[in-house]
């Protein structure tokens, strides 16, 4: 009776070892959901580097946390009241960044995303007309990636490879669609919940507080308060040694370092 009860202390002071050890990373990078955090599936797929990119489903979540840069995309848009200032701010400051847009704003505002391409800027697939696509099936997946592929081949003439379902919101339905379509499907390590119209200091001081090396950051072009926030963003991860890359050349560095 004594081995066995020392047998079940030994084994509850190693989960709660190993829950502590999870809950201090955890809140240290502050870049991993809490629920991923303690689930023992996601640390099997990050020994496995599977946590960055998965070639089985095309899913890019997080890239090299061994180089000091950073991916920056801005979601929605194109936006005619915000979207070409945070363009030409970031062209100004020689910032590399990935726009993710909608479909049916790209037919409304062709000026716009034409001024965010003339800026030499990644422009990438956030579906027609912003559907949760873990709620749809293949076929409309499907039509919600083409259409708005489409819109932005017709206004830049350029095709798009990277999707960002809308809320990062996706299921396997999702990630095999728009494999089968040859999408790498784009996940986000750091966001700041920009969408709720918060104060400049609070996007950047999250945004600051959260990013590592590797990190994807989530920002959206239709607020205010973004634009604002950016330059302090921008100067602060800089300061911190970190240089800023589009999706496709993240994922080109981890590609690099796969074995052949």
């Amino acid at each position: 009776m004594m081995i066995r009860n020392r047998r079940r202390i030994a084994v509850g002071a190693a989960a709660l070892v190993f829950v502590g050890g999870v809950l201090s990373f955890w809140n240290r990078h502050r870049t991993i959901p809490i629920e991923r955090a303690l689930n023992p599936a996601y640390w099997v797929r990050h020994a496995r580097g599977l946590d960055r990119y998965d070639p089985q489903t095309a899913l890019l979540e997080h890239g090299d946390p061994n180089l000091p840069e950073v991916a920056l995309t801005i979601d929605d848009g194109p936006d005619p009241r915000y979207g070409p200032q945070i363009a030409q701010m970031l062209h100004d400051k020689g910032v590399a960044a990935t726009f993710f847009v909608v479909g049916i704003r790209v037919k409304q505002y062709p000026e716009v995303i034409k001024k965010i391409d003339s800026l030499g800027f990644e422009i990438q697939n956030h579906t027609y007309d912003h559907q949760r696509l873990d709620t749809l099936k293949p076929h409309e997946i499907a039509n919600e990636i083409r259409f708005c592929a489409a819109n932005v081949e017709k206004v830049t003439g350029k095709k798009t490879n990277l999707l960002r379902p809308p809320g990062v919101q996706y299921n396997d339905q999702t990630l095999a669609t728009a494999k089968a379509l040859g999408y790498v499907t784009v996940s986000w390590t750091c966001g700041a919940r920009d969408y709720d119209q918060q104060p400049a200091s609070y996007i950047a001081q999250r945004i600051l507080d959260r990013t590592e090396a590797g990190s994807i950051i989530i920002l959206h072009q239709d607020t205010p308060g973004t634009l604002a926030a950016l330059p302090q963003i921008i100067d602060g991860l800089r300061a911190r040694g970190y240089r800023f890359v589009t999706v496709s050349q993240m994922l080109e560095h981890l590609h690099a370092q796969r074995p052949a």
